[in-house]
């Protein structure tokens, strides 16, 4: 077996976690590729590893079976948007803070390794979606969406006019905050903080949840893989910004519509028997309350 390491180089641990895998992978002649970039190259001179095993991305994709994410969600989240069309599985090792999408804690590398190297693991499939903006002179699109899209004004605390259509028909204008078009994986995230249901990552559903709507029913809405969603607005809303995952922004104006639905291939996660969704789930959010008290 051929593993990929593409770590949060930013986190203080990185070095002491990398040399911990490593021992546990060379115990278990699992061979490891790294993804190059000047911070690799950097913290290398620590690390004391051959040259070789730093490979560019894509080019490691097409060379490893699992690839290791080492930091937290939003590492996470990073390489699965760029893995997404390769068909690898991924496994998390959290160095963040809640670390939903990670199944590994730093007190069970070895633990975790020797389970994927015997079998006792799964690999879930997740949906991610798609989307792109259609101008006059075309379409834009949009890079692939693992958590959410978020629909809102530019300016804060101003509030947008969104229109809602599903299927091509016109279902809803959202006078509100925004609107945010999520998966399942991303239902734990704004979604959630903006009043929205969780679901279990291997639904494949599509939710729509308004932020703070004018609204007497400002419900979400739950909808079904095969539906296409189309983001418009009315003519006296000039533009509205669109944000991808909390990192990547565009703005379309009333002549533009976003399109959105779910994308062809999966974001391939690595799961244990043991670590039980809502469970997890619930625990690292009753440590976030303990935090707060």
């Amino acid at each position: 077996m051929r593993v990929g390491f593409f770590p949060n180089w930013s986190k203080k641990t990185i070095v002491p976690v990398i040399k911990e895998m490593m021992a546990s992978c060379r115990k278990r002649n699992i061979e490891v590729l790294i993804a190059d970039s000047e911070e690799a190259r950097f913290y290398n001179e620590e690390l004391g590893l051959p040259q070789d095993m730093f490979i560019s991305i894509p080019q490691i994709f097409a060379d490893i079976d699992i690839a290791f994410s080492l930091g937290g969600d939003g590492t996470f989240i990073e390489l699965a948007r760029k893995i997404v069309s390769y068909n690898i599985p991924i496994c998390g090792i959290n160095l963040g803070e809640l670390g939903f999408l990670n199944q590994i804690e730093l007190d069970e590398i070895d633990q975790r390794l020797k389970m994927i190297i015997n079998g006792q693991c799964r690999v879930e499939e997740r949906i991610y979606l798609q989307a792109f903006i259609r101008t006059p002179k075309g379409n834009q699109p949009l890079v692939p969406i693992i958590n959410e899209v978020v629909i809102t004004r530019e300016e804060p605390a101003k509030m947008a006019r969104i229109n809602l259509a599903i299927n091509e028909g016109h279902t809803q204008m959202y006078p509100a905050d925004g609107l945010i078009i999520s998966t399942s994986t991303g239902s734990t995230g704004y979604n959630l903080s903006a009043g929205g249901p969780i679901l279990a990552p291997d639904n494949r559903s599509i939710i729509v949840t308004p932020i703070a709507p004018h609204l007497l029913q400002g419900v979400s809405l739950v909808l079904k893989e095969s539906a296409r969603i189309d983001i418009s607005m009315p003519k006296r809303q000039t533009h509205l910004h669109i944000c991808v995952d909390g990192t990547f922004d565009y703005d379309f104006t009333n002549e533009d519509s976003l399109h959105i639905e779910v994308g062809s291939a999966h974001c391939k996660q690595i799961r244990f028997p043991d670590k039980k969704f809502f469970a997890s789930l619930f625990k690292k959010l009753g440590a976030r309350r303990d935090e707060i008290l």
